[in-house]
């Protein structure tokens, strides 16, 4: 088996070397490397908040409180719901983006407010270009997202296509 492997991957280099190298240090390399890139790869990590009220963020601290329907505080942390995208109150495109982005605020929150919270990492990035931790909520097992989805105040994340304005 190993005279395979090395004629196979190492028959010219080995014909250079003149048969002198041995395939375990390279086989003990390679295995090195799958090994670095396993423990180095993103781990999905977990939050669960204790039992907390979330309200509206006003001008105080935010502690945990609700910014827009795909923005949070928790636990003092700015988070952005990295599965879904809410229509816009702050900067909408028309009036109806904003009613229905107010609607979708105060639904998230009273979402939020139904039971054990739990913040869960998503994909390969961390934050987002504005310094948001990118987390996915649920609350008592249930994904808050897909519930904002299922009732029309949110698109499922990368839908930019679908705007809120008719």
């Amino acid at each position: 088996m190993v005279r395979i492997l090395r004629s196979f991957f190492f028959g010219r280099w080995l014909r250079m070397q003149r048969g002198d190298v041995a395939i375990l240090p390279l086989l003990i390399l390679l295995i090195i490397a799958v090994a670095i890139s396993y423990w180095d790869r993103p781990r999905e990590q977990s939050t669960v908040l204790a039992p907390v009220f979330f309200s509206a963020c006003g001008g105080g601290q935010r502690i945990n409180c609700v910014v827009d329907g795909d923005t949070i505080w928790a636990t003092g942390e700015k988070i952005r719901l990295a599965d879904i995208d809410a229509p816009e109150i702050f900067s909408p495109d028309c009036p109806s983006e904003k009613i229905l982005g107010q609607k979708a605020s105060l639904r998230l929150a009273a979402l939020l407010n139904e039971g054990r919270v739990e913040l869960k990492t998503s994909g390969s990035r961390d934050r987002d270009k504005y310094g948001r931790l990118l987390r996915v909520a649920a609350v008592d097992g249930r994904s808050v997202g897909q519930s904002l989805i299922n009732e029309g105040l949110a698109h499922r994340w990368g839908n930019h296509q679908q705007g809120w304005c008719t």
